[in-house]
């Protein structure tokens, strides 16, 4: 069995490993890079017949679409549809690919002796999986991006109590690796730092800047209102990203069904989405009625009318910001973001009362070594992260590559 890591040695994102057993060869993952990337990928110059997708974020997933139907392309059904609506939302066309669904500890068979499996893991999205790669008798275990401190830990317990055995190679992440959560250690202190902000400007409006597909931190601001006494406001995107998972779990809040959840109709950020909304009614179905029921819709003149009752999760709101004297914004994505104008103009707007409340979706080292402890490799690769060199200081039989480089197993 031969492995390749073609991006990912020495860089955060922008993943592509390939394994080869006999005549069948395989991705795990095929990522786009998140900035300039030290290694540049044609998946065209590449012979594989199969790509894992470990979940649904661009720098593991961007690549496939250059990918022709023949390649099948393997990744869980709620990623899949998420993928597929934010294609819509931003204007491109559909996908072409040859799809197959995985699911939780169930194998995908690719040959007499060539299988995976896909393992469920706590993320910053639904669907995330790790990859046990089973060949000529060895066992690869790939981590994919993952955390144990998010609202789906329980994945990760999980997986510390029944890891895979006998593992030959663990490629682990370690976007972590010299950072640490400091100000907000999980999604329960997230959730409390946001409720503080409410209470604290119980008299204004807030406005939450986060991924649409970030369901913990979705939920974590949904809960934070209730506690709060306010309603909770998404933009159509928001609320179609809730429908997609809520079909799946049905504890989450959907504007069909949940209290304290409203979405925005009118506005910059409603004209934009609802357009898409009406080239695609087939694909959309009962959504494109239901936002509009009276029990669901709010308008941005009942907003500001009582301001101090609503939390605000749009994609724009500066037509909302005009209006006011003072808000209170949260912003919880990666800090590095902050350098894009976009926000950096929010951060330093003279209205705007402006809060960082942010957790990782990646493992902290002490999580990291509680992994590789529980599947105590022959040998350790660092993958996805910036700090390679690190890994030895903290792990046994650590093993380093470099883009491009091959290893037998």
């Amino acid at each position: 069995m031969r492995l390749t890591i073609h991006r990912g040695t020495q860089e955060i994102g922008g993943s592509c490993v390939q394994i080869t057993s006999g005549n069948r060869s395989i991705l795990l993952d095929a990522g786009l890079p998140l900035g300039k990337s030290r290694s540049e990928v044609d998946l065209s110059e590449i012979d594989f017949s199969d790509v894992f997708i470990s979940h649904p974020h661009q720098d593991h997933f961007g690549l496939i679409e250059s990918l022709t139907p023949e390649k099948t392309v393997h990744i869980g059904e709620t990623a899949r549809k998420l993928i597929s609506s934010t294609r819509i939302f931003l204007d491109k066309p559909p996908l072409s690919n040859t799809f197959s669904s995985i699911e939780n500890r169930v194998w995908i068979e690719l040959g007499p002796d060539f299988r995976v499996m896909p393992y469920l893991m706590d993320h910053s999205c639904v669907d995330a999986f790790g990859f046990l790669i089973e060949a000529e008798g060895k066992h690869i275990y790939y981590s994919g991006d993952f955390r144990a401190h998010g609202r789906r830990r329980q994945a990760f317990d999980w997986f510390l109590n029944d890891p895979p055995r006998d593992i030959d190679l663990l490629l682990m992440e370690g976007t972590m690796m010299g950072r640490e959560n400091v100000a907000f250690k999980d999604e329960e202190a997230v959730e409390q730092g946001m409720l503080e902000v409410l209470r604290k400007h119980d008299d204004r409006l807030s406005f939450l800047i986060c991924s649409g597909q970030h369901i913990d931190r979705i939920c974590a601001a949904y809960r934070a209102c209730i506690r709060a006494n306010r309603v909770f406001v998404v933009d159509i995107y928001t609320a179609y990203i809730l429908r997609i998972v809520s079909q799946r779990f049905s504890s989450l809040p959907d504007i069909s069904r949940a209290r304290n959840i409203k979405v925005l109709t009118k506005g910059l950020t409603a004209g934009a989405h609802y357009s898409k909304i009406t080239d695609n009614r087939k694909y959309f179905g009962d959504f494109a009625h239901d936002i509009f029921l009276p029990e669901t819709m709010i308008t941005p003149d009942e907003i500001m009318a009582q301001p101090g009752r609503y939390f605000l999760k749009i994609s724009n709101f500066s037509d909302l910001l005009k209006q006011l004297e003072q808000c209170s914004v949260i912003y919880s994505m990666w800090s590095g973001y902050l350098e894009e104008p976009k926000y950096h103009d929010i951060k330093q707007h003279r209205k705007v009362d402006f809060y960082e409340i942010h957790t990782s979706g990646h493992a902290v080292r002490e999580d990291l070594q509680g992994f590789a402890a529980a599947l105590k490799p022959k040998r350790l690769i660092p993958v996805h992260t910036e700090k390679a060199d690190d890994y030895e200081n903290f792990f046994e039989n650590v093993f380093v590559l470099h883009d491009g480089e091959m290893l037998h197993v």
